[in-house]
This record gives structure tokens, sequence and C-alpha cells, in this order.
């Protein structure tokens, strides 16, 4: 073989390499995933527990609401429930801004932000979620929701797109 070819010969086998580590990396990356949605490049929005990486903002989501939720359910709710359409609409907004400052890249992540603005949220999603336990397809729970995971979808794609137009590597949600 040439020296030429040689070279070239190389440089394939080591692009092979490079693409078969990547995908391994993304396989296990992928098989972790079962607490948390993030893919490592994104492992800034989780914490650590045990070995394993949870999203932040679904831990500070989930267990709250569900507590709420129940409570709800049974009859405790959290304020009076004529303030109910109002307090579900209005505590959502929290968690939606910090979500459109990050993906449009108006501010930098802030993981106190992220937790604090969730927090509040939880409340009006648990309360919510209250609604759907007790009736289904309550438009307590699925009114918001829809609104709301509309906007979420709507400012993760324009980021996305804006992200892909600049040549950028996007990271997953």
């Amino acid at each position: 073989m040439s020296i030429d070819h040689e070279a070239r010969y190389q440089a394939t086998v080591a692009r092979q390499q490079e693409r078969r580590a990547a995908e391994e990396a993304e396989t296990a990356a992928a098989k972790s995933l079962w607490l948390s949605h993030h893919h490592p490049e994104l492992y800034d929005r989780c914490v650590v527990l045990g070995s394993r990486h949870v999203c932040r903002r679904c831990l500070a989501l989930h267990p709250l609401s569900i507590v709420i939720a129940i409570v709800s359910a049974l009859g405790y709710a959290p304020w009076p429930t004529s303030w109910d359409p109002a307090a579900i609409w209005l505590l959502s907004v929290p968690a939606t801004l910090d979500f459109l400052v990050e993906q449009l890249d108006l501010a930098p992540y802030s993981a106190k932000r992220q937790v604090a603005a969730t927090l509040v949220t939880a409340f009006a999603f648990g309360r919510a979620l209250g609604y759907e336990l007790a009736d289904s397809w309550s438009s307590e729970f699925w009114g918001p929701l829809a609104v709301f995971a509309g906007i979420w979808f709507g400012a993760a794609f324009l980021a996305h797109q804006r992200r892909e137009a600049q040549g950028i590597q996007a990271p997953r949600p």
C-alpha cells in the first residue's frame, strides 16, 4: 500500500472508531434515561441520586403535584375552591416563563430559578390533577395542560430551528 492510501485508510478507520464510540455513548445515555429525559450534554439540568441523573424540573414538579392532587381529591384544597380557575391558570405561568426564557436564550439556565418556578407551578398542576382524579377529562386539568404544553412545545421547536439555522449542535430537551 502506498503512503497516501495508508493515510486515507487510517483516517477512515479512525472516523469509524469515533462513530462507534459516539454510538456506544448514545446507547449508554439512552439506557440511563429511566429517571431523566436529558442526555449527557444537559446533565446540568439534573441532580444525581445514587448513580442516576434525575431531571431537576421533574423532581420538583411531580412529587409535590401528586401530594397536592391526592390531598385535593380527598377534599382538602390548598386554597378556596372558588379561586381554582384563576389560581390554576396563573400558577402555571412561572414555569412556563422560565422555560421560555431558557429555550429562547433570554437568560442563562438557572437551577434556582427553575426549581422556584416549578414548585409554584406544582401547586397548579397538583390542584388540576386533583380535578382529573375526581372527574376524567376535566377542563380544569386539560385546558391549562393543552395551552401550556402547546407554548412549551412551540418554544422548544423554535429553539431547535434557531440552533439548526445557526449550525449549532442542538442539545436534546
